[in-house]
């Protein structure tokens, strides 16, 4: 049996535990009533507007896949935040009372994170050699030998700050009337 807890995820719910992780917490919203479904995003940042109103910038996730994560054990409710101070408030918006409930990746969840995070960081393989340098010599080389001094240097594009008569000129070809203007 396979102890890697990330072998049992689809590569839609490992995408919601790394969003919920780049964030700062899930949160599952429920308006009072039915005519708004409850709902779930990822709380990615905070700003405050000029009246110090909070103002978040969510990612949406599918409630029913978030409810099942949290049934597996990949989040736990967290009672003081990070995000939530209040798990109500009266939603102007919709009209509507909502109920909320926010939650943060748990110990199954960063052990998740931890096993498929990039060992050395992007870009980096577990075939990288750090002390193979004789490839990156030879790749130098072969950038050396593409391009010349010639090909980032133009006499014609060069500009000519001495010339007083180019400050004059109209860069629309409307030389009489850049003579009107003051």
């Amino acid at each position: 049996m396979s102890t890697d807890p990330a072998t049992s995820l689809t590569e839609v719910e490992l995408d919601a535990l790394w969003t919920v992780y780049e964030g700062h917490s899930l949160v599952i919203e429920r308006p009072a009533g039915d005519e708004i479904d409850d709902y779930a995003h990822a709380v990615m940042s905070i700003s405050y507007d000029a009246g110090h109103e909070a103002l978040a910038e969510v990612a949406e996730l599918p409630l029913d896949m978030v409810e099942s994560l949290i049934e597996r054990g990949y989040f736990e409710r967290s009672l003081d935040g990070p995000v939530l101070d209040a798990s109500s408030w009266f939603d102007e918006e919709i009209g509507q009372q909502v109920e909320a409930e926010e939650y943060v990746l748990s110990e199954l969840g960063h052990s998740v994170i931890d096993s498929t995070a990039e060992p050395r960081g992007a870009g980096f393989s577990d075939t990288d050699d750090e002390d193979d340098d004789e490839d990156d010599d030879e790749d130098l080389d072969d950038l050396d030998d593409e391009f010349d001094d010639d090909d980032w240097y133009d006499e014609e594009d060069e500009l000519d700050l001495d010339d007083d008569d180019d400050l004059d000129d109209d860069p629309f070809g409307d030389d009489d009337a850049a003579q009107d203007r003051p």
